[in-house]
């Protein structure tokens, strides 16, 4: 017999599980460093906790964050037909919407973008609207001469992209942009520096993105921005030709790269240069799991604390076409999980300061939404927050979600020692390694080919002494699936207590 140690390594769903070097399945986790090389370690996922038990009239369509001059953090929010801020005094969505409202199609969204102390959405279908944070009373029209589904800022400019004007109509080609240093002036001038840009070829814009550049991401290529005065302005280079984003809603910026769905997966562009970030890890997974005639009501959010990027989509799996699974990504390390989506909107947002009053709106104890040393206390903490179909705010401080994860598929019997030839194995045991206060189950997984249906045992218990969960299983080839509950801190390996099964 012999005790073989199995380290956590990538989540690699899209290769064979047939000696596959990575797992074949890592739900409800996030994924960080290991102990060794090519290992990984996965962290627990909170599930959502309700944070304020607001409303909007119908469900969220966007969301923005932003300052005053005195540093009084903000959260508005969006939905079809108003703009919202979330109420420091009673945590409460508050209509903040110009007179008569909005009317955006069940097709759009709400883009955002900051200039200074003035904080801009648009919808394409609406004036562009804009307020000033350190009045923050009202929504008003930014301008009346163009809108626009996609925005930012860049070098003193509003850019807006995807447009309509009254005298050209749709043009999704086009970025427009207003004056330097004058967001609400938009008539075309050589003194402003005002003015618009088409670009052929490419399909329709999806987004706008920027770094020490700006950078038009369209359906079929990437076109970057450079500054360079009067009287042209900018200075359109193609910088990725043939290849875009698929799924505007996907588009994400973190740590001056950007992140995004094209149609064969997801993509880094940095510096211009566009870059795979999951194929032969995820990206086939996503694109047979994902229901992308949902494409439109995917949010994508970051953790800077974690480092990590979450992609929510509706999967095919999804109830009405409800969001129900999230992709996540770590940025820094190059690694992949996925885990069941617990609220329908998520969104970056900050946290508003607590006194201790106000937590006598959650009645109980048990109620509050995270632990009193969790950064939600704290205004101004950056924050990853969420929102029902109905602008309920949740945040994510709720009871640790159950980890799930599958091994590759060995022949074991060629990877312990075998005097007898046999290539059929024996598994004793199995025990899975992690820290914290969890309760581990596993089952086993056997078939005897490769291309036949895996047949998988019962749930079975680890002994509370030794961590092993007896199987007795025998068999050709086999793959371990490992449950672990309850406060768990970090896994990262399973052991396998294995033995040739003998030869006949």
């Amino acid at each position: 017999m012999a005790v073989i140690d199995i380290p956590f390594t990538s989540f690699t769903p899209d290769l064979p599980a047939l000696n596959n070097p990575g797992l074949v399945k890592a739900h409800n986790c996030s994924p960080g460093l290991g102990a060794g090389a090519g290992a990984v370690t996965l962290f627990p996922l909170k599930s959502a906790s309700l944070y304020s038990n607001t409303a909007m009239d119908s469900r969220p369509l966007g969301s923005a964050i932003g300052q005053d001059q005195n540093g009084n953090a903000k959260v508005y929010g969006a939905n079809a037909s108003k703009l919202y801020k979330l109420n420091p005094a009673d945590r409460q969505w508050t209509n903040i919407s110009r007179v008569g409202g909005y009317t955006t199609t069940d097709s759009e969204s709400w883009e955002t973008t900051e200039f200074g102390s003035l904080q801009i959405f648009t919808n394409y279908n609406d004036e562009p609207q804009f307020i000033n944070m350190n009045v923050d009373t009202q929504f008003a029209n930014l301008t009346t001469l163009v809108k626009g589904r996609y925005i930012n800022t860049f070098k003193g400019f509003i850019l807006l992209a995807n447009t309509y004007d009254a005298l050209d109509g749709a043009v999704p080609y086009r970025v427009r942009w207003s004056g330097l240093e004058l967001p609400s002036d938009w008539t075309f001038s050589a003194a402003t520096q005002a003015d618009f840009q088409d670009i052929h070829g490419f399909g329709a814009i999806q987004g706008l993105v920027t770094d020490d550049s700006a950078y038009v991401i369209l359906q079929r290529g990437i076109v970057q921005m450079s500054y360079v005065g009067a009287p042209y302005v900018f200075q359109f280079t193609d910088r990725v030709v043939g290849k875009g984003c698929s799924v505007a809603e996907s588009i994400i910026t973190v740590e001056g790269k950007h992140y995004f769905l094209s149609d064969d997966g997801f993509y880094k562009l940095e510096q211009g240069n566009l870059t795979p970030i999951g194929i032969g890890k995820i990206d086939s997974w996503f694109l047979d799991n994902a229901d992308l005639s949902q494409a439109k009501l995917m949010t994508v959010a970051a953790d800077p604390r974690r480092t990590l990027i979450y992609w929510q989509f509706a999967s095919k799996d999804a109830v009405s076409g409800t969001p129900d699974k999230l992709l996540i990504f770590n940025y820094v390390t190059g690694e992949w999980t996925t885990a069941d989506a617990t609220t329908h909107f998520l969104f970056n947002s900050v946290s508003l300061p607590w006194t201790i009053d106000q937590l006598d709106a959650f009645v109980s104890i048990d109620n509050v939404p995270a632990s009193f040393d969790d950064p939600i206390w704290a205004g101004g903490q950056n924050m990853l927050w969420g929102m029902n179909a109905t602008g309920a705010v949740y945040s994510f401080g709720g009871p640790t979600m159950e980890l799930s994860v599958e091994t590759p598929e060995f022949q074991l019997a060629r990877n312990i020692p075998n005097e007898t030839g046999a290539d059929i194995a024996i598994v004793n045991a199995v025990r899975p390694l992690f820290e914290g206060d969890g309760t581990a189950q596993i089952q086993i997984g056997t078939r005897k080919l490769p291309n036949e249906d895996m047949s998988w045992s019962l749930l079975n218990e680890c002994n509370v002494e030794t961590g092993f969960a007896s199987v007795r299983n025998r068999s050709r080839y086999q793959r371990v699936r490992i449950n672990i509950s309850g406060d768990w801190k970090k896994a990262y390996s399973v052991q396998l207590d294995a033995q040739p099964a003998g030869k006949r």
